[in-house]
């Protein structure tokens, strides 16, 4: 047993079907979370990620991207 044997930490999965330059995501988390971007290519994204506050954030790439954004 661990020292706080209750305690997780939050994640949260966003889904991006439809292509775009710019992924705004209402995650919930209340907290600024480290974000993975996985294309529908299966290749890793490189975006630019920028925090709106502690439950939201944006994802801008070059060009219209799909796929998913994995943040905890």
């Amino acid at each position: 047993i661990g020292l706080f044997p209750t305690a997780s930490d939050k994640h949260y999965s966003h889904n991006q079907s439809a292509a775009s330059a710019t992924w705004s995501i209402n995650h919930g988390l209340n907290k600024f979370p480290s974000v993975t971007v996985v294309l529908s290519t299966g290749q890793k994204g490189h975006g630019d990620v920028t925090y709106t506050d502690a439950n939201n954030l944006t994802i801008t790439f070059t060009g219209a991207e799909s796929g998913k954004a994995y943040m905890n």
